[in-house]
Formats: structure tokens, C-alpha cells, sequence
């Protein structure tokens, strides 16, 4: 078995955070979702300042939702 998911790159460990970022943001009440990428979006603006590259692969990824 290959150590990434096909086609996207995601390490087998790293399914479940997707599979659980996937259900908040799709959760039937509409706070859990915007919350979510509220987090999300507080994130990865860490990690800009903290000089984290996107291409790290240490690093966890980053979500950016550009509707604002």
C-alpha cells in the first residue's frame, strides 16, 4: 500500500482530521461550519507568521477560504 492517498497527497494518518474537518464544516447547524473556518483561517495566518511553508511536510495543512 503506497504511504499517500492517491492523486491528492494526504498521508493515511492525516484521513481522520480530514474526515473530521469535513463533518464540522458540514455539520447541519450553521455555527459549527463558520467556526470551523473561522479556526481554520486563524491557522494558517499563524503559520504564515511563523514562517510554517505550505510545503512543509511536518506541517499540518492549511484551509483558506477567500470569500470574504
Amino acid at each position: 500500500m503506497a504511504n499517500t492517498v492517491p492523486v491528492i497527497g494526504i498521508e493515511p494518518a492525516e484521513l481522520a482530521w480530514i474526515r473530521m474537518l469535513v463533518q464540522l464544516l458540514r455539520h447541519p447547524d450553521p455555527i459549527v461550519p463558520e467556526l470551523t473556518r473561522q479556526a481554520l483561517r486563524y491557522l494558517e495566518a499563524a503559520a504564515s507568521k511563523s514562517g510554517v511553508s505550505g510545503l512543509d511536510r511536518d506541517a499540518a495543512p492549511a484551509c483558506s477560504d477567500r470569500r470574504e
